[in-house]
């Protein structure tokens, strides 16, 4: 268990560093003041430092939360892009912007290329060419 913790802790340095954060939750964890003569009491301190460790860890539990939330809207957004241009590859929008699906018109000059090649061979043997 306090090895996933150290693991949990290491990673949240790691992020805060990316975000120009300086202080994270193992960096006030591991703070350790010098004590003097009339200086401040060590337990009021470390209860303090307690504290802000347990506000560090929510936020990076907020933040890490955000971004894996912001990688799923990218990754969901990718997709839509994708089936927007295999939709846009199987339509065609015509001159006046009406849209038609592309296997209709493929399948459409096919049937007129058999009609003219049977009218060529109706039109040869008519006129034995």
């Amino acid at each position: 268990m306090q090895d996933e913790y150290t693991r949990k802790l290491e990673d949240q340095r790691g992020l805060f560093k990316q975000l120009g954060i300086k202080l994270d939750a193992l960096t006030i964890h591991e703070k350790d003041f010098d004590v003097k003569m009339r200086g401040y009491e060590k337990e009021e301190v470390d209860r303090f430092l307690d504290e802000i460790i347990v506000d560090y860890e929510r936020f990076y539990d907020i933040v890490t939360d955000l971004l894996d939330k912001y990688k799923e809207i990218q990754r969901r957004y990718a997709n839509l892009e994708e089936e927007r241009k295999a939709l846009s590859i199987r339509s065609v929008r015509t001159d006046s912007g009406n849209v038609i699906e592309r296997q209709l018109v493929e399948d459409g000059i096919r049937q007129m290329e058999r009609s003219l090649e049977q009218f060529k061979l109706h039109i040869r043997k008519e006129f034995e060419i």
